[in-house]
């Protein structure tokens, strides 16, 4: 048997579906759980752009090489920029 045995029909004028439609593409869900979450009170917010994930792995490389570095200086006590073009050699930091 189904979760959910109600079914309550909407009307909507042309403007009114347009905005749904429009709303529902920038969420990414499907129409009935972008209706869903409205009634529950949830906040429904925009898909996020597709670039934005290859954004957040590059920010997150630049992240791992930062803490390499900063783990190079604390071990030594200093960054130089011998040890620092050490770790670029052996493929432990990516530029």
């Amino acid at each position: 048997m189904r979760k959910r045995n109600h079914v309550i029909p909407v009307r909507l004028n042309a403007k009114e579906l347009r905005f749904l439609e429009e709303q529902v593409e920038k969420s990414g869900l499907s129409r009935e759980e972008y209706i869903r979450s409205i009634v529950m009170g949830g906040e429904v917010r925009a898909r996020p752009c597709e670039h934005h994930t290859e954004l957040l792995r590059k920010i997150s490389g630049l992240c791992n090489n930062a803490n390499q570095l900063a783990h190079v200086a604390n071990a030594s006590g200093m960054a130089s920029e011998q040890s620092i073009q050490g770790k670029r050699v052996t493929g432990k930091c990516s530029a």
